[in-house]
């Protein structure tokens, strides 16, 4: 299994496959007891030809996805505010089933089968722990309707086990070193 700490200015790109699954958890806080210390915030499940992006860089953002003066942190900050200076009028927060808003502190868990070149732990291909807030963006080729879906069918008891492998490794981590308490 691998861990990355996902840091400033950083960009990574799940390919995944039938079968994965992508679960993001939040870190509820300090005072919270050592085997509490997350709760889900939700679960994709994948499908070959899906991918997921990652990023704090708003040069890898989706070209439909417009980041709102709220959501920006650490050097993206000046960025926006250069923005608004040159009369940008911020809409609504962008808000779709397959955009989620990573906290500095949360933790990303991918599981699936084994493959080639990826390291594999008990079902866990990866942990990423957020050192930096950052945009986690699903995308499917298989949207008929104009939106992704993650959820096409329904979960095999395997599946669910894979799932809980997922999160045993997010708590075996332990406490991260930083946290955010809001976007």
């Amino acid at each position: 299994m691998e861990h990355t700490i996902f840091g400033k200015d950083t960009t990574i790109r799940l390919s995944c496959r039938t079968g994965d699954y992508l679960s993001w958890f939040g870190f509820k806080g300090i005072f919270s007891p050592e085997y509490d210390q997350y709760k889900i915030n939700d679960t994709w499940q994948l499908t070959d030809g899906d991918f997921v992006t990652i990023t704090n860089r708003q040069v890898d953002l989706p070209c439909w996805f417009e980041l709102h003066p709220l959501e920006v942190s650490g050097s993206l900050v000046y960025w926006m505010q250069s923005k608004l200076d040159s009369g940008y009028q911020p809409g609504e927060i962008v808000k779709r089933p397959n955009i989620w808003r990573a906290l500095t502190g949360d933790r990303l868990v991918w599981v699936g089968e084994q493959r080639q070149g990826v390291e594999f732990n008990n079902g866990v291909l990866s942990v990423i722990t957020f050192s930096e807030n950052a945009a986690i963006i699903g995308e499917s080729y298989s949207d008929f309707d104009g939106f992704p879906r993650f959820d096409q069918e329904e979960q095999r008891q395997e599946d669910m086990k894979l799932c809980r492998n997922g999160m045993n490794a997010i708590l075996e981590l332990g406490t991260p070193r930083s946290v955010s308490p809001a976007f």
